[in-house]
């Protein structure tokens, strides 16, 4: 099996002095995960907020490439809508070049009403606009003089430079959160998909399942094993520690998000929670039940035998985990780290 780590950079302190602290704790956890063993790091784009605070991916993932030599760099993802998909190009390729070809592009249309209303980009649009970014950006990294007439942008006889390492080009993977119609552009497309570790585990296994049957269906090849499943996770030899240390941090991560959710525009860097948690309309999963289905906090042995059962009974070959999460300490985030790499990923290489 393949392991990966997700890092999520949350900023759970109202004070921004904390920022550079949090950006030095992701840097600091890649690191380690790149000495353990760890596959690959897959960093998230949120833009307003406080649940991940990596607006642009691009910089980041250059910077941590300067700060490693062989941990593969993704994407984890790129809202394609967002962008100037030249300039997005660019930047990617001139990546993948610096980072001796360690790219993983991962592409998504986004799913935060907000963010569409702060940028001013008609939320309807993004279906449209999404497909024509990642048509240009494809484009011209294998293609010269490259021309592309959409509704949204052109392209007229362009050749870019660099050009990517990796041929014909770097690994795209098209993040899907719960729809259908997601899974099948993916497999026309003959790409990896990417699932969140904020869905439900059997909703998630059930996108998983049914974008194995249409590869199967249409004749496609499946890409799962390049698919990292993502849990949240956090380890301890004691299992009340296990369940214990991380749940102001997953509590301060749900609440947050049902906040999100609600915004059309603005951001959630000023909000209340805890006046929020008395109006919100819906309540969050509670902590037992996120315990029961969704999250992995839990001794090394029994990670061992969840991941086992995905591997058994859904072919899961590649996983990924966030170990540091809202308030989560930086020491906590990386012990956690170390027991799954001493004692659950040696059963699997």
């Amino acid at each position: 099996m393949k392991f990966a780590l997700f890092i999520l950079a949350s900023w759970a302190e109202q004070d921004a002095s904390h920022q550079s602290r949090i950006y030095g704790e992701a840097v600091e956890q890649i690191q380690y995960a790149e000495e353990l063993g760890f596959d690959s790091v897959w960093i998230a784009e949120h833009h307003s907020s406080r649940y991940g605070i990596f607006p642009t991916l691009m910089p980041i993932l250059t910077y941590i490439a300067g700060q490693t030599k062989t941990i593969r760099l993704g994407a984890g993802v790129s809202v394609l809508p967002f962008y100037n998909p030249i300039f997005l190009a660019e930047e990617a390729a001139m990546l993948d070049v610096l980072s001796n070809g360690r790219l993983d592009f991962g592409v998504g249309r986004g799913s935060a009403d907000y963010e569409y209303g702060n940028f001013k980009i008609d939320f309807e649009s993004r279906d449209t606009r999404f497909r024509e970014v990642l048509d240009i950006i494809l484009g011209l990294w294998t293609t010269g003089d490259f021309t592309y007439h959409g509704e949204y942008y052109q392209v007229d006889g362009l050749t870019i430079a660099p050009k990517p390492l990796q041929k014909p080009h770097p690994p795209v993977h098209m993040a899907v959160s719960r729809t259908a119609a997601s899974i099948d552009v993916a497999v026309e497309r003959d790409m990896p998909v990417l699932t969140s570790f904020f869905t439900p585990q059997k909703d998630t296994l059930d996108l998983i399942d049914l974008y194995v049957e249409r590869c199967a269906a249409t004749g496609k090849q499946s890409r799962l094993a390049d698919m990292p499943f993502f849990r949240f996770l956090h380890l301890s030899d004691d299992p009340k520690k296990a369940v214990e240390t991380p749940r102001d941090a997953l509590t301060w991560v749900r609440d947050l998000s049902t906040y999100r959710r609600t915004l059309t525009q603005g951001d959630e860097i000023n909000v209340d929670l805890d006046h929020w948690k008395t109006i919100r309309p819906e309540e969050p999963p509670s902590y037992e039940f996120d315990l029961e289905n969704n999250v992995y906090f839990c001794t090394p042995e029994d990670c061992v035998g969840r991941i086992k059962n995905l591997k058994a009974n859904h072919n899961i070959d590649y996983f990924g985990a966030a170990f540091s999460f809202g308030s989560l300490k930086h020491a906590d985030a990386m012990a956690s780290m170390k027991l799954f790499a001493d004692q659950v990923m040696p059963q699997f290489k």
